[in-house]
């Protein structure tokens, strides 16, 4: 029966473990697969998933309190905190800074232990006998390894892992300018939404003035149906007005809460920006400008790393050419005690050190071209990184053209607006007053209070993109302006 014990409890294991062979994907694929074209798939238990499981603990940043207003700096303060972007980038440098602290392990003397030791039982055949050998044996040995001329492929390592390493500190602060960039659009695009709102508020009041105007000279029959019919129409388009510009304030909102990392629920609200001041003109040609940027910009400075890291790999292939050599020496201890059965022999125990002392030489003389074609793909990775950088430099330029022209159009069409709105309400309050003297018709009128609502619409908006287009403008440079920096 104790023969039989190990057979019966393999067994037993074995239907244990094909229980649910069916549930087994390399038993019944299709059984994890969707089951038709025209049907969702349903996840099965193992395929659920929990956000706040999954995510882990992630450090509780403070969020924007309720009732509090925030001003820009402010919310740039809680972006640069919450933004999981911005977290993502910040890890990706620290992981790429312990690459580089890894990429020089090889100038270090490398050091091992390895021990193996246990019981063996096991049948042994000698001439005209067998037998059962019983051993027990100890291994332990401790190496010193140290690689003494390489011919550059530790440093072309180390510099490649030096430069991914700058290339992507880059890029963390290419991101933080990023963030703050979408924090100011998203900030001045809500701020003029709300604008937007007050505004349609007016023109509705303006509406139904007009409306209540018309009204009082069709009571003293100075105008007719068809005029009160029309300004009433001009109330509702006005009413139609404000619900849209109510509902583009939820959209911008809901960017804002986006752009600094926080979920909807969250939306912080703002200080207004009627004090704000414009943007001054600027004090530099734009062809300073694309100088400054073509030194600033962290996302070129990336680009530079790359080609300088992709310099590093042909290095390191070229090095493959050529052999490198190391020095090695170990101690260890090797014991053993040996016993047979059949025919009985006696115990036997000994232990002896061992020990060396070598210097080792390695080349690959010939690899099937292997080596030769590294080079040329480090080589071509090389150029196509040049060209990359030659890319991102003529975007640049283009970038910063266009941003600079886009803010000095937009601050002549805030100028004008200003203008525009100051006519167009002397225009409306004339054109009033001749209506409820009966100087002048209900057309008249309405024409002058759709010119009135546009102008204020205008100016709004011009003044929004007079800001935004400042902070594309600092942004294509690859500075932070200082009203927004926390």
């Amino acid at each position: 029966m104790a023969v039989w014990t190990p057979v019966v409890i393999f067994i037993l294991i074995l239907i244990g473990g094909c229980a649910s062979v069916e549930q087994r994907p390399e038993i019944d694929p299709d059984a994890y697969a969707p089951p038709a074209v025209q049907r969702e798939w349903q996840p099965r238990n193992e395929a659920a998933f929990d956000l706040n499981q999954e995510l882990g603990p992630i450090t509780q940043e403070p969020l924007p309190e309720p009732g509090k207003k925030y001003s820009l700096p402010e919310l740039i303060e809680i972006a640069l905190r919450c933004n999981p972007q911005t977290r993502r980038t910040w890890y990706e440098a620290r992981a790429a800074a312990a690459q580089a602290g890894r990429a020089q392990g090889p100038y270090y003397p490398q050091f091992s232990l390895d021990s193996d030791d246990g019981y063996r039982r096991i049948g042994d055949l000698v001439p005209k006998h067998w037998g059962v050998q019983k051993s027990w044996q100890s291994t332990s040995l401790f190496a010193v390894n140290y690689l003494l001329l390489d011919f550059g492929r530790r440093d072309a390592a180390a510099r490649s892992a030096r430069e991914a390493l700058i290339a992507a500190n880059f890029m963390f602060n290419q991101r933080v300018q990023q963030i703050v960039f979408d924090v100011e659009r998203a900030y001045y695009t809500l701020d003029a939404a709300r604008e937007d709102v007050r505004s349609a508020e007016v023109v509705l009041k303006m509406a139904r003035t007009d409306r209540i105007a018309a009204r009082k000279r069709l009571n003293v029959g100075l105008a007719t149906r068809p005029q009160v019919l029309l300004s009433e129409q001009r109330e509702a388009q006005a009413e139609y007005e404000l619900q849209n510009a109510r509902l583009a304030v939820s959209d911008a909102q809901a960017r804002l809460a986006l752009a600094i990392g926080v979920e909807a629920t969250a939306i912080p609200d703002i200080e207004g920006l009627e004090g704000q001041p414009i943007p001054k003109q600027l004090g530099q040609s734009v062809d300073q400008l694309i100088a400054v940027a073509l030194r600033r910009r962290p996302d070129l400075g990336a680009k530079a790393a790359a080609l300088r890291e992709a310099s590093a790999r042909v290095d390191a292939a070229q090095a493959s050419l050529y052999p490198t050599l190391g020095a090695s020496a170990y101690y260890g201890f090797f014991g053993f005690n040996y016993k047979l059965s059949n025919p009985p022999t006696p115990s036997y125990t000994a232990g002896v050190p061992e020990y060396a002392a070598l210097v080792t030489l390695k080349w690959d003389i010939f690899t099937g071209f292997q080596r030769l074609n590294a080079i040329r793909e480090a080589q071509a990775q090389r150029e196509a990184a040049r060209a990359q950088l030659r890319s991102s430099e003529l975007d640049l330029s283009a970038e910063v053209w266009s941003a600079y022209f886009t803010f000095t159009t937009s601050m002549r069409k805030y100028r004008y607006a200003i203008a525009l709105l100051k006519a167009s309400q002397s225009s409306y309050d004339s054109n009033l007053r001749s209506y409820q003297h009966g100087l002048a018709s209900i057309l008249d009128l309405l024409s002058a209070e759709r010119d009135l609502a546009g102008a204020r619409y205008a100016l709004i908006q011009s003044k929004a993109e007079v800001l935004i287009s400042a902070a594309a403008l600092s942004y294509a440079i690859g500075v932070i302006p200082e009203e927004a920096r926390p």
